[in-house]
Order: C-alpha cells, then structure tokens, then sequence
C-alpha cells in the first residue's frame, strides 16, 4: 500500500472499453459511457491518504462526479501529472 506524500492527481484521455452507466449524487442524474468514446478524467488523492488507481472521475467534485472503474477505460494520453510521491 503507498500512501501519498501529497495531493495527487492525474489527467489524462480515457477510452470506455465497455458501456459504463454511472450517476452522480447532486445534482442527481445519471450518464451512460459508450464503447469507444473517449472523455477527459482525472484519479486524484490527498496527502497521507492511501494511493487508489481504481477509479477514474469526470471531476474532483465528489458529489457532481461520475466515477468509473479504471477496468472500463483505458488511458490513451496521460494530459498532466502530479504524482502522489517524489519517488
């Protein structure tokens, strides 16, 4: 298990390797990802925080996101980067 010696993130161009229908919780409302289409997401994480890769989100915010599995995507350009240790 890494934690973070800080804030994290990583945004990059997925694309949905399978249909993904995810909601968000506020405002409530829901969206289906198609096979292939691509979008811009982030994985991000705080200081002293355990890293987890498993999730890629539409945004940082925590109730308006859509949130993926990172199985159903695959990353296609790593846009920006800050990684969660110096290492």
């Amino acid at each position: 298990m890494t934690v973070a010696e800080r804030n994290w993130w990583t945004l990059a161009r997925v694309r949905f390797l399978e249909k993904v229908d995810v909601g968000a919780v506020h405002p409530r409302r829901r969206r289906v990802f198609r096979l292939g289409e691509e979008e811009v997401m982030v994985q991000w994480g705080l200081a002293g925080r355990r890293v987890d890769r498993g999730t890629w989100w539409t945004s940082t915010d925590i109730n308006g996101a859509y949130i993926v599995m990172s199985t159903s995507v695959e990353v296609l350009e790593v846009l920006e980067e800050q990684p969660p240790t110096s290492w």
